[in-house]
């Protein structure tokens, strides 16, 4: 028989009477010193809680037993172990583990699967009947009656014909049914009424028990540190965060890594000043949530990549529009374009078709606006530095401030891919998505850190993942580390790789610890609780 359909018993050690207690078919069964409340019931006396623990179905074999709070005591004997532990947190079980309650020489429920007893089965089973009458005709009128019956019977059609018969007999006129008529109109109103109040106080009230999840899991992780906050590992802390395993089993394999992550997260919290725009009330915020929540929308991109791709987005020091700058893979200062901040040698390689050339001004742009050969030649040096040939005649551009009279990009006239959101997206999906060439695949521990890593890499001159003839940094088989170990820029693609990463652990537990829930959820999307973001604000300011 299939372990679904098997029930849950509790059998009691032999030298507490060996008792089996069960079936039990819902979802879970409690034990504790109060019969309203408990499914198996003990004295009070011997210090067994209200409700002291329960035993949770998952379906097939799979168990939960959890304690019903930090001061219920629950020891757990996993298999035939010979000394049990002691169990503070939700724990997952399976038949033939045993539990005590109070002291481990207290009363034993070993745990137990099996099928139903031979009467519950009789009682269930359907009873049989002959098949003498079981013919045509009768099978017709018996549909055909069912069907009047059921015509008849129906609200529509009995207020149908209830309405013609009070019209052609003119009952409708008489005084007693215009107020009843109100009476009902009135109470149909009422009804919307509450109907709408009801639907509001259920939307609350479903919110409300969201967030006493939230709690409980904030108040078992925070049991499950208990006092060494000290020694709690990092990649630990990230994954509980981010949501996203593979980036806690990238930097346990990768100690290089993980050590990038933990410095840039402190920059972060040194520096909170320079990431202030993600909790303002302006644009620059919602154009981060429109991208993070296209991206969440996508069945193109794993879901851990879903979760991380979209802080490539949450650059420092944002303004607002189209434009920002960066420092690319060779170290120097060149304007970044559209949600994702994107360079143009980094689109180009990626793949992106329409992307028009600029260049990075320093200072008052003033002459350079005016002087159309000068401009043009600031675009040619930064098609050659993407690896393409240099502008052989005078194209038509102009300039675009990223800070008025500070810093400005000289851009070619043209559409920009870089701008649509969409796009950006799509070009996602093709070159870091499920299918993407040059990553590993989905199983892979590196499976989101190597595709973080892969869009840096395509700002490394001579790096074209659009052509693959000319691919020299391929990450599916070996961490990023080792596969940039040589690379001249290869420094740099890691820790901006791992600057991602820091912004998705960092960030989204600012939002959690300040300002408006709503208003963070809004931008961000589900945050993480608040314990382990207060553990990780005390490892990252006292190591």
């Amino acid at each position: 028989m299939a372990q679904g359909d098997l029930v849950l018993y509790l059998v009691l050690s032999p030298e507490f009477g060996g008792t089996r207690f069960g079936p039990f078919e819902g979802l879970e069964a409690r034990l504790g010193s109060n019969k309203d409340r408990c499914h198996i019931t003990l004295p009070e006396s011997l210090g067994v809680a209200k409700e002291h623990c329960k035993v949770i179905r998952q379906g097939g074999a799979n168990m939960i037993l959890a304690p019903s709070e930090r001061t219920a005591a629950v020891f757990l004997w996993k298999g035939d172990a010979r000394r049990p532990i002691q169990v503070q947190a939700p724990t997952a079980v399976k038949p033939g583990d045993s539990f005590a309650l109070v002291t481990s020489e207290g009363p034993r429920f070993f745990i137990e699967l099996g099928d139903l007893p031979p009467e519950m089965k009789a009682a269930r089973a359907p009873t049989r009947r002959g098949p003498q009458n079981l013919t045509a005709g009768r099978f017709g009128r018996a549909g055909l009656d069912l069907f009047l019956a059921r015509l008849y019977t129906l609200s529509p059609v009995a207020i149908a014909m209830r309405g013609m018969y009070f019209i052609k007999s003119g009952a409708i006129w008489q005084p007693r049914i215009i107020i009843l008529g109100a009476i009902m109109l009135f109470g149909y109103f009422s009804t919307g009424v509450s109907a709408c109040t009801a639907f509001k106080f259920k939307t609350d009230a479903n919110k409300a028990v969201e967030e006493a999840e939230t709690c409980k899991e904030s108040l078992a992780y925070a049991g499950s540190i208990g006092n060494d906050v000290e020694n709690f590992k990092f990649d630990e802390l990230a994954v509980t965060i981010t949501g996203v395993r593979s980036v806690g089993l990238a930097m346990n394999k990768d100690k290089a890594f993980i050590g990038l992550v933990k410095t840039e997260s402190k920059k972060i919290l040194d520096n909170p000043d320079v990431y202030s725009w993600l909790y303002e009330d302006s644009a620059r915020p919602e154009e981060f949530a429109k991208l993070r929540e296209r991206i969440e929308k996508s069945d193109n991109f794993d879901p851990d990549t879903k979760r991380l791709l979209p802080f490539l987005a949450a650059t420092r020091n944002r303004v607002q529009g189209q434009w920002g700058q960066t420092l690319d893979g060779a170290n120097k200062t060149v304007c970044a374009r559209g949600p994702a901040r994107l360079s143009y040698r980094q689109a180009k390689n990626l793949g992106f078709t329409n992307v028009a050339l600029d260049a990075y001004v320093e200072g008052d742009a003033t002459q350079i606006s005016q002087d159309e050969v000068a401009r043009t030649q600031l675009l040619s040096e930064t098609a050659a530095a993407a690896g393409f040939p240099p502008l052989d005649t005078t194209v038509p551009s102009g300039v675009d401030a990223i800070r008025q009279g500070e810093r400005t990009c000289v851009r070619a006239d043209g559409d920009d891919d870089r701008e649509s959101i969409a796009k950006v997206v799509s070009l996602f999906e093709d070159s870091v998505g499920r299918s993407a060439k040059f990553v590993p695949d989905i199983d892979s521990p590196f499976v989101t850190v190597s595709r973080i890593a892969k869009i840096f890499a395509a700002d490394i001159p001579g790096t074209r993942y659009a052509d693959a003839s000319k691919i020299t940094l391929d990450f599916v088989k070996q961490s990023p580390t080792v596969v940039v170990a040589d690379t001249p820029g290869g420094p740099w693609v890691l820790e901006r790789t791992a600057e991602v990463i820091a912004r998705a652990i960092v960030l989204s537990c600012d939002a959690a610890l300040k300002g408006d829930a709503k208003k963070m959820e809004a931008t961000f999307g589900k945050l993480p609780g608040p314990v382990p973001c207060l553990v990780l604000n005390y490892r990252l300011t006292h190591e």
